[in-house]
């Protein structure tokens, strides 16, 4: 099945969260003495995609986000920092610590100018503005939409609904949404009536209407054969 137009989420989905995450988190933790290692890094990853899907189900605010996830990890590793400064540590590292996931740029060119292209995303504004033009990704959009600025987020069926009305009248049928989470993506996919797509080794899941492992799998399911 063919599809006109594409919504992609970012983070873990074109560019590599974790992998910029852990980058920018050893050089904060590097900043203010405190050893890093892999185990560390884990448990930030959970600590932070646990706060970020309360966030999603409407039980915290964005906002409260950002120093709760770094009182938590410092309090477990028995350290006293000042959470706004290590904060703003990580997030500037986070900005330049930017990395492709595998075949995104293959696939941006092989979707450019053939399927309408939007990215969807509930990342911090700046944070997604500065990675979106430093990386160059931003070129390929069509126009880009994130929850700060639209005053909702996904999975919101009124963060699509606003999606919808900038993009024009357009059948939501003829969409696709592409992520990797399935409670933001996916389930944001079912509220706003559009097939989705999840990228990510996993179990079959009644939100997702197709699985891939990779982007270049994403192709054919656009209706399209490559690059062109």
């Amino acid at each position: 099945m063919g599809y006109q137009i594409l919504l992609a989420d970012i983070d873990n989905t074109l560019l590599d969260f974790v992998a910029g995450s852990h980058a920018a988190l050893r050089e904060m933790m590097e900043a203010v003495g405190v050893p890093f290692t892999p185990a560390r890094l884990a448990r930030y990853l959970t600590i932070n995609g646990g706060l970020w899907e309360a966030y999603e189900r409407g039980e915290i605010p964005k906002e409260a986000i950002y120093p709760t996830r770094f009182e938590r990890f410092f309090e477990e590793l028995g350290v006293t920092v000042d959470i706004p400064a290590v904060n703003a540590l990580y997030m500037e590292g986070l900005r330049r610590n930017i990395v492709f996931m595998p075949h995104c740029m293959e696939f941006l060119e092989a979707v450019k100018g053939r399927v309408k292209l939007y990215a969807v995303t509930n990342g911090d504004t700046l944070t997604q503005e500065v990675r979106l033009q430093n990386s160059g990704i931003g070129a390929y959009f069509d126009g880009v939409f994130i929850s700060e600025q639209l005053g909702c987020k996904k999975p919101e069926r009124e963060f699509f609904d606003h999606v919808f009305a900038a993009i024009g009248p357009v059948e939501r049928r003829s969409c696709l949404l592409l992520g990797d989470s399935l409670t933001s993506d996916m389930q944001g996919g079912r509220n706003a009536g559009v097939d989705t797509c999840l990228l990510g080794r996993s179990a079959p899941d009644p939100r997702c209407d197709y699985i891939v492992s990779d982007l270049m799998e994403v192709l054919p399911i656009l209706g399209l054969e490559g690059p062109q």
